[in-house]
């Protein structure tokens, strides 16, 4: 279940026009700016019926901007604003993942997203402002039929 979410949330990132690309995994040299990468982050499960659990799967969706070469020091500030907007934007618009591939066993029910913590990283020689999205995605697993 976890590949499926990953390459479904791929596929978002991928059509957002404000990314030039983006990563299932952390790239040590990303290329292009701004950037995404998506990681599985943590994962819990809790009994719900005596044939039914329920999953919570978390990942990690982090924006990179450059913030070298750009005209004003608030470019990338304001650069990475609008993106966490559009990125948010697109999440949420698609909270249950419509058109993913679900395995037999699993029912998919909803992704919730909120930004979570921005800072700055170096990644490479390059300096980026970043932010973190937290996304969360509720599952139920049919017990007998996994």
């Amino acid at each position: 279940m976890i590949q499926q979410i990953v390459q479904k949330l791929k596929a978002i990132l991928d059509a957002n026009t404000l990314l030039q690309t983006s990563y299932s995994y952390e790239r040590a040299d990303p290329t292009g700016t701004p950037f995404a990468t998506i990681t599985p982050s943590a994962n819990e499960s809790d009994y719900n019926t005596t044939t039914e659990n329920k999953r919570t799967y978390a990942f990690l969706i982090r924006l990179f901007t450059e913030r070298a070469g750009q005209t004003q020091p608030e470019d990338a500030e304001n650069a990475m604003r609008t993106l966490v907007d559009s990125v948010l934007n697109d999440l949420d618009s698609n909270y249950t993942l419509s058109g993913m591939t679900v395995p037999t066993g699993y029912t998919f029910h909803l992704m919730r997203a909120a930004p979570s913590a921005w800072g700055y990283t170096g990644v490479g020689e390059n300096e980026y402002r970043v932010a973190e999205i937290k996304v969360q995605c509720v599952v139920s697993v049919d017990v007998t039929l996994i």
